[in-house]
């Protein structure tokens, strides 16, 4: 192994190291990857059928309060579906519309950001104008006009979310550009007559991820926040799919008799948007630890 291999794997070991006594980003990347595990063993995980009605059971409190029963841990909805399995596989939708809106706007961001940011000039002015007409724009309400014309569905939603969430990557993404691109090591490739995609590709780039890796976190948590707020008007998923807003939706008229309708999948809402909150804080410090106090 040679000395600079050495330092390489010493360097990721420090990280990991520094990762792992970071309580923040322990804490937000375990409940994540536990809500993907969720989500994935749904089928195995959830005791019922999350559609499956029966009247006859409909609103039973959870299991330990008086009235419940263990097979419903959580109890049933206005349905008599059981709330613990449409919570499971409600965060199937939670996690998809997250995940695909977060690689949809930083494709896009990303890719305008290392544009106008290399090239300066009439290309920066022309991206600038570009993010200054969608910053111009309110995002929810875009989405909620989009969506009531063309009908709530699940792809419909990721491709409002990840067309109008793009413009946090593409800001930071070429601030970041426009300060490296007349750097020692970009100036050597440019005169060794390496191409620009390549450049922004194998020199610009590896320099700017940690950003884009703290930016995904944060559009990813308002992607789950805007899906329960627009399933919540009657605007995201369409029922019966379990959706964590939809279900806030549904038990609002039984807010005050039944509240646990609307608290279980508020919490749930609450401890994934802080879990990836967490980890994109502690991603911030760990790529710049001279920042931390």
């Amino acid at each position: 192994m040679t000395g600079l291999d050495t330092t390489v794997t010493a360097n990721r070991f420090l990280r990991v190291r520094r990762g792992l006594r970071h309580a923040g980003f322990v804490l937000g990347a375990a409940v994540l990857l536990l809500t993907i595990a969720v989500a994935l063993l749904a089928p195995l995980l959830a005791p019922h059928d999350p559609l499956a009605q029966n009247l006859s059971i409909r609103l039973l409190p959870p299991a330990w309060m008086e009235g419940g029963r263990p097979d419903h841990l959580l109890g049933t909805d206005h349905l008599g579906r059981d709330y613990l399995s449409r919570l499971i596989y409600g965060s199937r939708i939670s996690l998809i519309v997250g995940f695909s809106t977060m690689l949809i706007s930083g494709v896009i961001g990303s890719t305008l950001g290392f544009i106008g940011g290399y090239f300066g000039g009439r290309v920066d002015s022309f991206v600038t104008y570009i993010i200054n007409c969608r910053l111009s724009m309110p995002g929810l309400l875009v989405a909620l006009a989009v969506i009531s014309l063309v009908g709530g569905s699940l792809f419909t939603m990721i491709m409002v979310l990840g067309l109008l969430f793009w413009d946090r990557y593409a800001v930071v993404v070429r601030t970041a550009t426009q300060q490296i691109r007349n750097a020692d090591f970009v100036s050597a490739a440019r005169v060794a007559g390496a191409s620009a995609p390549w450049i922004i590709w194998n020199e610009i780039r590896p320099n700017v991820l940690h950003h884009i890796l703290v930016i995904a976190t944060l559009e990813m948590a308002m992607a789950i926040l805007s899906e329960a707020s627009l399933s919540f008007l009657g605007l995201g998923i369409p029922a019966p799919t379990p959706s964590w807003g939809l279900m806030i939706a549904e038990g609002r008229q039984h807010l005050f008799a039944k509240p646990f309708l609307v608290w279980i999948p508020g919490i749930a809402i609450f401890i994934l948007v802080l879990a990836t909150n967490l980890l994109g804080d502690g991603l911030r410090d760990l790529s710049q630890p001279e920042g931390r106090r």
